[in-house]
């Protein structure tokens, strides 16, 4: 985020606070519906490309991939657990959200090139929060789609057999 989109994120912060609108979150969830939204918006941006073209093979792929995550959360250590459901938790919240991404809009109203912008502004940011956000995040969806053995044959992958 630039010094000018901080600023107009504060002012329409500002703005909404005096006038009293809700931005608060879109719902209260528990931090796993939170997840699920959350990478429901992030992964077409993250992994914009590699998706199939067909929208039905890509939401599949998609809901595999959320699955995967959840199924991989509780080996991470308590510590990654906590810093990623807070980060879930931070961008379901709208008025959160708006200190992080500077947009007032949620997350899946957003273009999937809006997307990956963000994600390219988290990384290339000087806040280091926002850098450890992004590679958080890219580390663990990556893992979670690569990681299903239908993807490997795309990277000339094979998994070490054991005796």
């Amino acid at each position: 985020m630039d010094r000018r989109q901080f600023i107009f994120s504060g002012i329409a912060l500002a703005a909404s606070a005096s006038l009293g609108i809700s931005l608060w979150q879109h719902s209260l969830q528990p931090d796993t519906d939170n997840r699920h939204w959350v990478l429901a918006a992030l992964l077409p941006a993250l992994l914009y490309g590699v998706l199939p073209q067909d929208p039905t093979l890509a939401q599949q792929q998609i809901a595999r991939t959320q699955q995967a995550v959840s199924d991989f959360m509780p080996y991470l250590p308590l510590r990654q657990q906590q810093e990623l459901h807070q980060l879930f938790n931070l961008l379901a919240n709208r008025l959160s959200q708006l200190g992080l991404t500077g947009q007032i809009s949620d997350l899946p109203e957003l273009s999937v090139m809006q997307r990956l912008e963000l994600l390219q502004r988290w990384r290339d940011s000087y806040l280091s929060l926002l850098q450890q956000a992004y590679h958080g995040l890219r580390e663990l969806l990556y893992g979670a789609y690569y990681g299903q053995s239908e993807h490997w044959q795309a990277l000339a992958y094979t998994a070490p057999r054991f005796r």
